[in-house]
């Protein structure tokens, strides 16, 4: 995973906030693919996360005036914009089923790499059963590879918070993990 130099985002929030073409471009660019691997972690659908992604920057161009802060802040917004997404996509999958004839949209290609990206069934599995917290920090710390203080950005909780929540995260994982497969059904010969 390679994470934009928070430097360079600084220098493109001014940009955002003045609504500068080049300034949206670069930040999609630098981290659109972050972006989607979270959300493909979370929803394990490629094509709803790309949409969380949009929506996300979607967000941004009508909120750019009232960005504040820097980089770290721009980021931590747009982590939490696809997060708030991937929530209310995870809600409406569960009231309704997912309508596979969509048509796909005009926005520009997300360029995740999906045999970079792609989790294990088996950790995919243990992560759905975890709750939207719990994936939300796994996926921020361990597909992201985000800090313990972006983290505490993004989910707006204190460092220590996000740690001690983590570990009780990544403890749950490792017994879900851990835990022996259930028997094929069927008998022997």
């Amino acid at each position: 995973m390679t994470l934009p130099d928070l430097s360079s985002l600084d220098d493109w929030v001014d940009g955002i906030r003045h609504r500068s073409e080049a300034s949206f471009r670069a930040v999609y660019e630098s981290m659109a693919n972050d972006l989607a691997s979270f959300a493909i972690g979370f929803l394990r659908d490629r094509k709803a996360a790309e949409d969380a992604v949009q929506q996300a920057f979607l967000e941004l161009v009508k909120a750019a005036h009232t960005i504040e802060g820097d980089g770290r802040s721009l980021k931590a917004w747009l982590y939490r914009s696809v997060r708030f997404t991937c929530l209310d996509e995870l809600r409406r999958r569960r009231r309704k089923p997912v309508d596979l004839g969509a048509e796909d949209g005009d926005h520009p290609p997300i360029l995740v790499d999906p045999t970079e990206q792609m989790l294990t069934p088996e950790v995919e599995t243990a992560l759905a059963t975890l709750s939207e917290r719990q994936r939300t920090l796994v996926l921020l710390r361990h597909v992201v590879e985000l800090s313990g203080e972006e983290i505490a950005d993004v989910m707006e909780m204190s460092r220590t918070a996000v740690y001690a929540a983590l570990g009780r995260a990544e403890k749950r994982l490792r017994v879900l993990l851990d835990a022996p497969s259930p028997e094929p059904t069927g008998g022997r010969a």
